[in-house]
């Protein structure tokens, strides 16, 4: 795991040192390939510094420059949390509820909740429960009581609960399922489970 910056003039070193080595790998090969990483990095240090003016210009290059990335759950809470201290309430609900899929445990780990091991299919090891011990002991400093206030809300509300509780069906039925067309039409639907907040914030 990274060492994690101690200062704020440490951060801002460290995000600009990644940021300069993204842009020079695409400068040379024409593309970024980040075998390291270090965009889902960046997420976490702007998430630390907490500057949020910078945080959104590096969540524009982020979404520009890699708009077909899958992500990673850290980053995806760091950014959700972002996302909702600067107002933008759809954007942060959207992103919290694809880590809550991307990751079943991370939420209520965070929130201190006791959480079952589910009998179900993952794709790769993203989903495992053990995930939220990578979690930057200053990521969890970092999270304020009015933060987690909102997860919580977020996470016990009606289409958090319908949303999850179908993926849990659906992988439920995945794990050891050989029929590929069902197997094709199960996954087409979990894809469009997200799908749902959209219909919710528009009634």
């Amino acid at each position: 795991m990274m060492i994690f910056p101690d200062t704020e003039k440490k951060l801002r070193s460290r995000i600009s040192s990644y940021k300069s080595a993204l842009n020079k790998e695409k400068k040379e090969y024409g593309c970024i390939n980040d075998g390291a990483g270090k965009r889902y990095l960046l997420f976490a240090l702007h998430f630390a510094l907490n500057d949020l003016k910078k945080s959104g210009q590096y969540f524009e290059w982020y979404e520009k420059e890699f708009n077909d990335d899958i992500g990673e759950p850290i980053q995806k809470l760091c950014w959700a949390i972002s996302l909702y201290r600067m107002g933008e309430l759809d954007q942060a609900r959207y992103q919290l509820a694809d880590l809550m899929l991307t990751n079943l445990y991370m939420i209520p780990r965070l929130l201190g909740e006791h959480v079952e091991i589910y009998d179900i299919w993952h794709c790769n090891s993203d989903g495992d429960y053990e995930y939220f011990d990578y979690l930057y002991d200053e990521i969890l400093t970092a999270i304020t009581p009015d933060d987690k206030k909102w997860v919580k809300t977020e996470y016990d509300s009606f289409v958090f609960k319908r949303i999850r509780q179908r993926y849990i069906d659906i992988f439920g039925q995945l794990k050891g399922l050989d029929d590929m067309t069902l197997r094709k039409k199960l996954l087409n639907e979990s894809y469009a489970l997200l799908d749902q907040l959209k219909l919710s914030e528009n009634r």
